[in-house]
């Protein structure tokens, strides 16, 4: 596969992400609508700038892992040419991310993962951004008969990239269009990050509604009873990084309270919000809102993601020219930089220091990389 084939070719996509963001904001302007939040937003783009770094390292296992699945192990393969893989790919590609992001709604430890990307109060292109790190610890199950159906790897990684900015492109309040039953819209999604009973664990696919239709998971939009975005467990932190934690903190808090072993892990694989009997899950001060967060402090987090991006876009394009510890302390400093700027939106005691030492510290390691190249 080639060199782009991996989270890299995100790199190429970040204008585009911004230039499509910039129409959704002026479309909704030109409305009368305010869909976007700074320190929200930035949260979001700090867990999926996190999600891509992690992946210069997770990325090629699994994309190894498929192609060893391919060679070794497929069943059939299709005739040069043929279509019908590429109706596979797109077809079983949005099937397992169907049951993939089913069963991150149906058991608690896997919600623990995947709810960071419901923490948002808000519905727009930025939160189609908003990953959850570790997903891919267990997404790649969900894909697994895939390549044993014949899809060439180069056909799932096209799917899949389709597949992928399609889901971006339903998250939104201003990108209207007709789903013409079998496609998902953002008129049917805005339902899946609702927390109304009624549309709790509904609306699952990524581009297609045949599956919700087929397994009896769709739903559509009731006037009488609009869409309240977020969790139950409400919007806690605007630090990116802290936000993959925060459903695990809560799962350890109730599993150390529980009185028996069985109860305690019951509690990471029962449904989420499952708790033991005389138990309850902590509740947490919402994060403090844009209007509290002294403008300062936004220029300065804006302008440090900027910083930060810039870098690890660096990593990630010309990651090939670099060895494995420059990759690994440059992804650390950009992690560590994504929770200390959250950590200025949030008001935390310290975090002003700790930023100072984090800007300290990549400084130095740029300076590194730079006489380490210059030097070889």
């Amino acid at each position: 596969m080639s060199r782009l084939e991996t989270n890299g070719y995100y790199a190429l996509g970040v204008p585009f992400y911004l230039a499509v963001i910039a129409l959704e904001i002026a479309l909704a302007r030109r409305k009368g609508k305010r869909v976007y939040g700074f320190a929200d937003t930035l949260s979001s783009f700090s867990a999926g700038l996190g999600e891509i770094l992690l992946g210069l390292f997770l990325g090629p296992l699994l994309l190894g892992l498929y192609d060893f699945a391919y060679d070794r192990l497929a069943l059939v393969r299709w005739p040069e040419g043929s279509i019908v893989p590429w109706i596979l790919a797109f077809a079983l590609g949005d099937l397992g991310y169907y049951w993939y992001h089913r069963a991150g709604h149906s058991v608690a430890a896997l919600w623990a993962i995947h709810g960071v990307h419901h923490q948002s109060e808000h519905f727009n292109v930025s939160v189609a951004t908003r990953h959850p790190w570790f997903s891919d610890t267990y997404a790649f199950l969900f894909y697994a008969p895939i390549p044993m159906l014949g899809v060439p790897p180069v056909h799932f990684f096209v799917a899949i990239s389709i597949i992928s900015f399609y889901a971006l492109t339903v998250h939104s309040q201003v990108f209207h269009r007709p789903g013409l039953w079998f496609l998902v819209t953002p008129a049917t999604h805005i339902v899946h990050h609702s927390r109304n009973r009624r549309y709790l664990n509904k609306n699952f696919g990524a581009m297609f509604t045949v599956w919700d239709r087929l397994f009896g998971t769709h739903v559509e939009v009731d006037p009488a009873d609009p869409p309240v975005l977020g969790t139950p467990f409400g919007y806690q932190t605007h630090d990116g990084a802290r936000a993959q934690w925060v459903f695990f903190r809560d799962l350890i808090a109730v599993a150390r309270q529980a009185k028996t072993l069985g109860d305690k892990v019951r509690t990471f694989v029962r449904h989420p919000g499952w708790t033991p009997e005389g138990v309850a899950f902590p509740r947490h001060a919402p994060a403090r809102p844009d209007a509290a967060i002294p403008l300062r402090t936004k220029v300065y987090a804006a302008l440090a993601f900027g910083g930060t991006l810039a870098f690890a876009l660096h990593l990630l394009w010309l990651r090939d020219r670099h060895p494995v510890w420059q990759l690994a302390a440059g992804a650390l400093v950009v992690l560590w930089g994504l929770s200390t700027m959250g950590g200025l939106l949030d008001g935390r005691d310290g975090a002003a220091r700790r930023e100072g030492v984090r800007v300290a510290a990549t400084a130095a390691l740029g300076l590194w990389i730079v006489f380490s190249s210059s030097a070889s």
